[in-house]
């Protein structure tokens, strides 16, 4: 009896199956999925058996080592999605399975687990009925069947913009079939009252939670319950979309464009990506659900991929929550609200809301490298070799934040100008100023390692960063949005799709139009990504922002590899093929002893890019080629982490 095994080796010209004979005494424990050890170039290694056969094209073969458990936890559902997903990122097999699979917890292995019962039934409807063939994906849902949808929820506080309750209709439809649902969500702090609004419906026994933050032995317990088929509903964070439950039906992705969705290790997946590519392979439902829109998931749109299902911007202005804007260049002020360096009406905005119940101000986050703009024309300055931001990391040394060009003489194409500005945030002063001009009034702030999750029902200031806003039980009375150019001007490709993005979210949590509600943007009244919550068209801004990609040569209208080592590293990989038909912008150094390079080429040709990294990685590998190098397909951001 021979097995093949994935040998735990992070070498991609070593990523392949190898043959070991099964000795007679391990004969019974050998089973496909069980985890082994096996000598491996002079060492012990760990493996999972992929594969059991009657032979062998070799004629000799090493013996395996021994069966650590007998517990299939690399099915060939799961192996063959771990491998979809090297390939995609032109990783190798082991680096991808050690986010896929959690490490073994003998104990809790060895444990009887505890009854997991039917999932119970959600009730009526109330969400996704509201919305352009709702009722229509349920039935498909409940019948079986795997429909492939994106889903912008309204931003209000409840009724139609009630995302998660959505999500559970979703998943109680799937459930019923007779299948099973796995649930991603960006970070723990969305987990908690997720899991805790799906117990209450499905019952406490019947959801499981998957996240590496609740230890070990949980989320090994939880993973051990979807193998073998006692848990039917799974909630989790990124690494949960690969969660191996019986008889999937569907697969729900909430706030797609959160950047906490991609995993930080080699090959840095993305839960999104993952979650396609397992629909497609599993012919399974996928559902990208949020209050934003993603370029990745409009792009899937507007291919045929994925169904939208969202409501006219005329029908989600009348359920959403107003939106204006104003500028910060607005020098109508009163003597207090000029205190506060912020327009008369942002002050006003706040002292009428704050009557009826808490308001949320919203700040930009810290820690991000602010892109340029032309001082001119306030155009904002792109590289003329690949159309990415420019920034300055070094004061007088403009740098592109995608593939390093540091121009000589930076020209605007608009204007023709060459002086450049960078805006200043201010953004924890102006926070503090806020709390200190409405004396009596409760001031929380919610930022940092200072997160809150809760505020009551009464007026209150309560300042928040992007992702740490507190629930209100009843919704806040407004939301007031500060240094909305700072946000916008990040030096990232998808600085303003995020924009959109954070302010939805923020939008989500204000009372409907009915109540009161109401927000408020302090910024470039113009930009489009401002002008897309004033009409509440996300999906023609997400539509503009994709052509622009695309003329720009930027992902996700193109597929893209970004390198980034040391200079020797960098020069040998690039030797390693010779990227016909695959252009190349760089090497260009990024920082100190730091290169990098960009492999484009179209979307289509995307597999085949992919192919070529992996085999320019694998002869690396074999040739030993010292020096640091990361790779990173499709990378979400350009800032360096």
């Amino acid at each position: 009896m021979v097995a093949r095994v994935a040998v735990d080796v992070p070498l991609a010209h070593l990523d392949r199956l190898f043959d070991y004979a099964v000795p007679e005494p391990l004969a019974d424990a050998a089973v496909v999925g069980a985890r082994v050890k096996v000598r491996f170039a002079g060492t012990t290694r760990d493996g999972w058996i992929v594969e059991i056969a009657d032979h062998s094209e070799l004629d000799r073969l090493a013996d395996l080592s021994k069966v650590v458990s007998s517990e299939p936890v690399v099915t060939p559902e799961v192996y063959s999605l771990i491998r979809a997903v090297a390939d995609h990122y032109a990783g190798t097999w082991s680096d991808v399975a050690r986010l896929a699979i959690p490490p073994r917890h003998a104990t809790t292995e060895k444990a009887p687990q505890r009854e997991w019962p039917a999932p119970k039934p959600a009730g009526e409807a109330r969400v996704l009925p509201a919305y352009p063939h709702g009722e229509e994906l349920l039935s498909a849902l409940a019948a079986g069947h795997s429909p492939r949808v994106l889903w912008q929820a309204a931003a209000v506080h409840g009724g139609p913009g009630d995302l998660i309750g959505g999500v559970i209709e979703a998943v109680s439809a799937t459930v019923s079939s007779g299948r099973s649902a796995v649930v991603v969500v960006p970070t723990v702090r969305e987990l908690d009252p997720t899991v805790t609004r799906f117990r209450a419906v499905f019952g406490h026994g019947a959801v499981g939670s998957l996240a590496a933050e609740a230890g070990r032995s949980a989320r090994y317990r939880t993973y051990l319950a979807a193998s073998r088929g006692e848990a039917r509903i799974i909630v989790g964070t990124r690494s949960a979309v690969f969660a191996p439950v019986r008889d999937l039906g569907l697969v729900v992705v909430v706030d797609d464009g959160h950047d906490a969705l991609e995993e930080p290790r080699s090959p840095h997946p993305h839960a999104r990506a993952v979650a396609v590519l397992r629909a497609a392979r599993q012919n399974c439902a996928i559902i990208l659900a949020g209050h934003g829109r993603s370029t990745e998931a409009q792009a899937l749109v507007e291919r045929g991929w994925l169904r939208d299902l969202s409501l006219t911007p005329a029908a989600a202005r009348r359920v959403s929550v107003p939106v204006r804007a104003v500028s910060e260049d607005d020098r109508e002020r009163d003597p207090t609200a000029a205190r506060l360096r912020i327009p008369s009406l942002a002050f006003r905005f706040l002292r009428d809301h704050l009557s009826a119940g808490p308001v949320l101000v919203q700040v930009p986050m810290v820690g991000h490298s602010a892109s340029l703009t032309c001082q001119r024309c306030r155009n904002r300055a792109l590289c003329a070799k690949c159309s990415g931001p420019m920034r300055e990391r070094t004061k007088g040394v403009p740098e592109c934040a995608l593939c390093g060009h540091r121009p000589v003489r930076w020209s605007c194409p608009h204007c023709h100008t060459s002086a450049l500005s960078t805006p200043l945030p201010g953004a924890a002063r102006t926070a503090e100023e806020l709390a200190r001009a409405f004396p009596g009034v409760l001031a929380v702030n919610s930022s940092a390692d200072r997160i809150r999750d809760a505020v009551p029902d009464e007026p209150a200031i309560v300042v928040a960063t992007p992702g740490a806003e507190p629930a209100s039980p009843s919704g806040y009375a407004g939301a007031l949005v500060l240094d909305g150019e700072v946000t916008l001007q990040r030096a990232d490709l998808r600085a303003a799709e995020e924009a959109v993005r954070r302010w939805s979210n923020a939008a989500s949590l204000v009372r409907a139009p009915a109540d009161g509600g109401s927000v408020l943007i302090v910024g470039p009244s113009a930009h489009p990504a401002v002008q897309a919550l004033l009409r509440a068209d996300l999906a023609g801004f997400s539509s503009r922002e994709l052509a622009d990609r695309a003329a720009a040569g930027l992902a996700p209208a193109v597929k893209l590899a970004r390198l980034v080592g040391d200079a020797e590293a960098l020069r040998e990989f690039l030797d390693n093929d010779d990227w016909a038909g695959i252009e190349i912008l760089g090497p260009t150094e990024v920082g100190p002893d730091r290169w990098a390079a960009l492999l484009r080429t179209p979307v289509e040709n995307g597999r085949e890019l992919a192919r070529r990294v992996k085999s320019a990685s694998a002869i690396r590998s074999a040739r030993k080629e010292r020096g640091l190098l990361s790779i990173h397909i499709d990378p979400e951001s350009l800032e360096d982490r």
